[in-house]
């Protein structure tokens, strides 16, 4: 994992609309803090020289570790569709614009 971010605002952009809309993002505002947290290695290296990880680790298969990743990871992608939908939705009937949210949907899945 590198430690550098591609930042190009719109994480941002999108924290700030669903905050202006009055919409719940958290999902995409954790993945931004994120973003965020990784760019400050200076201060991740310091931490590590004070704080210890812990000794030893979970007692589950490295198959089992792998599925729930790619299922919190799923799950997380679920939420992050249902919040930028949300954000839309609520721009939508704000600014009269009759967003389709399906075409929306469509386009997101590529």
């Amino acid at each position: 994992v590198l430690d550098k971010t591609g930042m190009k605002g719109t994480g941002r952009w999108t924290v700030q609309e669903a905050a202006e809309q009055s919409v719940a993002a958290p999902t995409i505002t954790a993945s931004l803090d994120s973003r965020y947290i990784s760019g400050r290695k200076d201060e991740r290296i310091a931490a590590s020289k004070i704080l210890n990880a812990p000794t030893g680790g979970p007692n589950i298969s490295k198959p089992q570790i792998i599925a729930d990743l790619g299922a919190a990871l799923y799950c997380a992608k679920i939420c992050s569709y249902a919040q930028g939908l949300g954000i839309i939705k609520a721009a939508s009937d704000a600014n009269n614009w009759d967003v389709d949210l399906s075409q929306c949907a469509k386009m997101w899945k590529g």
